[in-house]
């Protein structure tokens, strides 16, 4: 990240600190120091690194995809290397220009070969726009939340043949960069979608809950609140109070950023309890 991003999101923090947001509840105001100010930096540069280091590996897949007929060795060998690149990755597909899967690897999932997945919408969209991109969390073919990136493919006469995957699991890939950033610190991290689906949190419990819809959210107002906040805004800081596996409440206050990719964007938050 350039020192230009890092000085400016440092500068958002700050003047959300002061109160200077016009349409900042009071209620909800809260601080935000300078050693979480620099986690949410870290988080927020390693986390799009971590998806950025996916979509790089996918491009160069596919580009030598696009030397092959889309069968045969070939195209299970590039696809067996491209998933053995990140422990997040849970396979690699190819599909042809109809949106059906030829090849799968790791081998344990070459059961989905033959699957019809052109009604999924990232699928509509690669096909129409023939642009890479990065879907939400979904219900892949292999039967399993997870998340998808997709690059086209095209032979070296530039016609286009169909496209290859990267299915691999948010929580993995976060834990490897908020694990080791957050590791000794008072903070929780949160990683959260533009819907309230929650991708990762220190607490493992609450991967996968979808904050608007989740029991366990409803008796808390303020945390709703922050939440369409945090969904809402790419940027800012709030406080609220939150009471786990029905204990006391605890006020805690957020501080949250924006990482992604294709135009996806993911919330970063990192999250402390004030005494």
């Amino acid at each position: 990240m350039s020192s230009h991003v890092y000085a400016c999101i440092i500068a958002a923090l700050a003047i959300l600190a002061a109160g200077c947001v016009a349409d900042q509840p009071a209620a909800n105001a809260a601080t935000v120091d300078g050693d979480a100010a620099a986690l949410l930096v870290r988080l927020q540069s390693d986390i799009t690194a971590a998806l950025e280091n996916l979509d790089d590996r996918l491009a160069y897949a596919a580009y030598d995809l696009g030397e092959t007929d889309l069968s045969g060795d070939d195209v299970h060998a590039i696809l067996a290397n491209l998933s053995a690149t990140d422990p997040s990755i849970v396979d690699c597909t190819v599909s042809d220009a109809n949106g059906t899967i030829l090849a799968a690897e790791p081998a344990a999932y070459r059961g989905i070969e033959g699957a019809e997945i052109g009604g999924q919408a990232h699928v509509r969209h690669i096909l129409a726009t023939k642009r890479p991109m990065m879907s939400e969390m979904i219900t892949v073919a292999e039967d399993i939340p997870a998340t998808v990136i997709i690059a086209p493919i095209f032979t070296n006469e530039s016609r286009f043949t169909g496209f290859a995957s990267i299915v691999f699991r948010p929580e993995t890939l976060i834990a490897g960069v908020a694990g080791p950033a957050a590791n000794g610190t008072p903070y929780q991290v949160m990683v959260i979608q533009t819907d309230g689906r929650v991708l990762y949190d220190t607490d493992p419990t609450q991967i996968g809950k979808m904050t608007f819809e989740d029991p366990l959210y409803a008796d808390y107002p303020d945390l709703l609140d922050v939440a369409r906040r945090v969904t809402g805004e790419r940027y800012g800081t709030a406080a609220y109070e939150f009471a786990a596996d029905g204990g006391q409440a605890v006020k805690k206050e957020v501080a949250w950023t924006t990482a992604g990719l294709h135009g996806v964007e993911w919330r970063v938050a990192v999250i402390r309890a004030v005494e």
